[in-house]
């Protein structure tokens, strides 16, 4: 069988390779979805000047996404591993694109929550059926490359993206930013529905080679818990967190994802805010300094995939972006000049996005594929969501209580150390497992 991939891999390498057209169609889906998941954080400091919310109030409304993006990516594990990702994709991101248009119609804060929370869960329900038809569509020693090409995508959309909402926010309004934000990101639906399948095998596009190519590598790098199976079968979503969290390396994954995910959501979520609030930067001022940190985590999403695939471990890149995050956060907290501010946010989120772009292919390499929809709800859905409706919550609450983002930074820290801690624990087990692909490709 190890023959017959290279013959094929050799075959098709002279043919167009339709699968990086569809992952281009899942980087411009990348770049809406973050896009329309940070303008709320541009515009918050004009939203709390005209309701008169504090930093609290104003945590609670950033919050929100994250408390409707753990049912969302529930939902969208349970839909990944049983429906077809293609149409439930599609009809989640056209409710995503109408909730950020509703958005600039909110005029309280109970109306600001209800928006948000399905804004969240119409975000979670598409991105990890996503996730998952990306791995359909890509060779396993492409992965880590692949999905820290789409980070990239979204964080170029975003450095491009920022000053344009600040410029809106500041010429227009931040109503009109959320309508114009809205509108755009429908182009984006037609996109995906008419260029995206399931399965390379429903492509009327694709060719018998490279079609063949991408069947035979994923059969090649399966990891199975019934040894006596080569293919996927339907499992209830009960029996696959049944076998999950009877993992108690994959209890070690999901408390590291909460604190990971915990800083990469507060980061969208306050970085702007904390540049105006704390660093007495204008929106404008603020939308453009964020470009440098913003063109660094797309650097380190990229870098961070790549290495993972060349190394060997994506468990030990995982945990040298956590270290590098600490010393990152201490430095912000130590600097007081402007350029300092920017390069220790650059590295903070450099460090986290090469982080949390490798967490999806480690799932991938590690469980079945018929449990993989559930390993992304458990893990980066329910506990990393956890994390990320937590940390805006306790950076607002900080805020408020000491005028100074500097103690929620500190607590991000702490919850680094503890994220390295949790995943020496899955290191050995990464090895074992691949171990055991090359055992398993040996026989074949």
């Amino acid at each position: 069988m190890v023959q017959e991939a290279q013959r094929l891999a050799t075959a098709a390498s002279a043919r167009p390779r339709l699968r990086f057209v569809v992952i281009a169609v899942f980087w411009v889906t990348a770049i809406f979805l973050y896009f329309d998941r940070v303008n709320i954080s541009m515009a918050a400091p004009r939203i709390m000047s005209e309701l008169g919310l504090n930093g609290a109030a104003m945590g609670l409304v950033l919050s929100m996404f994250s408390w409707g993006f753990i049912p969302g990516q529930l939902a969208g594990g349970i839909a990944a591993d049983r429906l077809s990702v293609r149409r439930w994709g599609s009809a989640f991101f056209l409710l995503w694109c109408v909730t950020t248009f509703l958005t600039g119609c909110c005029r309280s804060v109970p109306q600001f929550i209800l928006a948000r929370l399905v804004f969240g869960f119409s975000e979670g329900a598409v991105t990890n059926p996503m996730n998952k038809l990306q791995n359909h569509w890509v060779l396993p020693r492409e992965r880590g490359v692949v999905n820290g090409s789409l980070m990239f995508a979204a964080y170029l959309g975003l450095v491009a993206g920022m000053p344009l909402v600040g410029w809106l926010i500041q010429a227009y309004g931040w109503r009109t930013m959320f309508f114009l934000s809205g509108g755009a990101s429908v182009l984006g639906v037609l996109l995906f529905w008419f260029v995206v399948y399931d399965y390379p095998r429903q492509h009327p596009w694709i060719s018998a080679s490279e079609r063949a190519q991408i069947e035979t590598a994923l059969a090649a790098d399966r990891v199975t818990y019934d040894a006596s199976r080569r293919q996927p079968r339907p499992l209830t979503y009960t029996t696959a967190a049944r076998i999950l969290l009877s993992n108690r390396r994959f209890w070690a994954i999901c408390g590291a994802a909460f604190f990971i995910q915990m800083i990469y959501i507060t980061n969208f979520s306050w970085l702007p805010g904390y540049l105006v609030l704390e660093r007495g930067f204008s929106g404008i001022k603020s939308g453009n300094a964020l470009a440098v940190p913003y063109l660094a985590a797309a650097v380190g999403a990229l870098f961070g995939g790549y290495l993972s695939d060349r190394v060997g471990t994506r468990t030990g890149v995982i945990m040298l972006a956590a270290t590098l995050t600490i010393p990152a956060i201490a430095g912000l907290l130590l600097m007081q000049d402007e350029r300092g501010v920017i390069a220790m946010l650059s590295l903070l989120l450099c460090c986290n996005s090469a982080a949390l772009s490798i967490f999806v292919v480690l799932l991938f390499d590690l469980f079945p594929a018929e449990i993989t929809g559930a390993a992304l709800a458990i893990s980066l859905g329910v506990c990393g969501g956890l994390g990320g409706a937590t940390g805006p919550l306790i950076m607002g609450y900080a805020y408020d209580l000491t005028h100074s983002f500097s103690w929620g930074f500190a607590f991000m820290g702490l919850g680094m150390l503890l994220s390295l801690l949790l995943l020496a624990l899955v290191f050995p087990y990464e090895r074992a497992i691949r171990r055991q692909k090359r055992q398993q490709t040996a026989v074949l």
